[in-house]
């Protein structure tokens, strides 16, 4: 019995939502549909329609920024697409080039305050919101560092003084700086419906 080799992954641009048709249509067509219910929002090559309609997916609550305009960021745009950037193997590519080999939906690159580089792919845009995920772990971990900086946060103290539901959980035990530096080693279940 011989087995065919399995076909390479889409590149980039092959993988393009827009180039693919997903969520075309009203309503769209079950064989470009992107949807939660049938986990098909987190699957290759969907998920890159699905990580930046999320809103459309599931009900979500944005997060009000307070009285006031929004800041714009001051601007000084360069291009940065050639940029060289060494891979863990050895290569080394452009920063564009890396943008495709990634499928990233978008970068934008900050600089003494302004903003000097933004990109955006397949079905990002400027306007959408993307799905954070882990990501949100670095902007947690920055303002608490800052506010460990400003006195306003305890590292050594334990993570129930601050959420107190958690007093019952896994991370009864654990400090906030080891919850800040992700070396809780808690022992838990992924079972979502269970508060321990």
């Amino acid at each position: 019995m011989t087995t065919e080799p399995a076909a390479p992954p889409l590149d980039a641009s092959a993988s393009d939502p827009q180039r693919l048709g997903w969520m075309q249509g009203f309503p769209p067509a079950p064989e470009v549909a992107v949807t939660f219910a049938d986990g098909s929002f987190r699957q290759f090559p969907q998920s890159r329609w699905g990580f930046s309609h999320f809103r459309q997916l599931l009900p979500t609550k944005a997060v009000w920024r307070g009285a006031g305009p929004a800041s714009v960021l001051p601007r000084d745009e360069q291009d940065l697409d050639g940029v060289p950037v060494p891979l863990a193997d050895g290569r080394r590519i452009t920063l564009a080039e890396a943008m495709a080999e990634t499928y990233a939906d978008g970068v934008a690159v900050l600089h003494k305050g302004r903003l000097v580089y933004e990109r955006y792919f397949g079905a990002l845009a400027p306007h959408l919101p993307h799905i954070a995920m882990s990501v949100t772990k670095s902007f947690v971990g920055t303002l608490a560092g800052m506010m460990v900086a400003d006195g306003r946060l305890d590292p050594a103290a334990p993570v129930p003084a601050y959420v107190p539901e958690l007093a019952g959980s896994g991370y009864a035990d654990a400090t906030v700086r080891q919850v800040m530096d992700m070396t809780t080693a808690i022992a838990y279940t992924e079972v979502y419906t269970d508060p321990a």
